[in-house]
């Protein structure tokens, strides 16, 4: 389940992931460090509703546990870049996937295997290139958390 306002839920196991995207971090939030601390507040005042209100059996919802961290990604179209670097020899890049990175995880991973071992990767990669980031040209997908 995806909401416009970057609100992901998905299964897992019995329970459910959820996941928020806040975007662009004021100054005063930059400087905060403390990864261990989760304020379910913010779930509660930002989130919840909006799940509750796509999945009504939401209402219900215990929360059992959370995390925060930073989204890892280019500043230049938000996807992942994967693929050899055009300027250093054997050189290999596959990085920037927050988000939907675990989504991507397994064919990205063989797409850089393959390419590691010198055979054409078995999906066309060419969209997350990292030249498109040196000759600035997005690869813009809609939908992205």
């Amino acid at each position: 389940m995806c909401c416009p306002l970057k609100t992901i839920a998905r299964s897992e196991g019995s329970n459910y992931i959820v996941q928020h995207s806040s975007g662009q971090l004021t100054d005063d939030q930059q400087e905060l460090s403390d990864f261990g601390s989760v304020d379910d507040s913010m779930f509660v005042e930002n989130i919840w509703e909006n799940l509750a209100y796509r999945i009504p059996a939401f209402e219900a919802l215990k929360i059992l546990g959370g995390w925060v961290g930073y989204y890892e990604y280019n500043t230049l179209d938000q996807n992942g870049m994967i693929g050899t670097h055009p300027l250093l020899h054997d050189h290999y890049n596959i990085n920037g996937f927050s988000g939907h990175g675990i989504q991507q995880a397994a064919a990205a991973g063989q797409c850089l295997a393959e390419t590691m071992c010198g055979a054409e990767p078995h999906i066309d990669i060419v969209a997350l290139s990292l030249q498109r980031v040196l000759h600035n040209k997005p690869y813009k997908e809609r939908n992205i958390l």
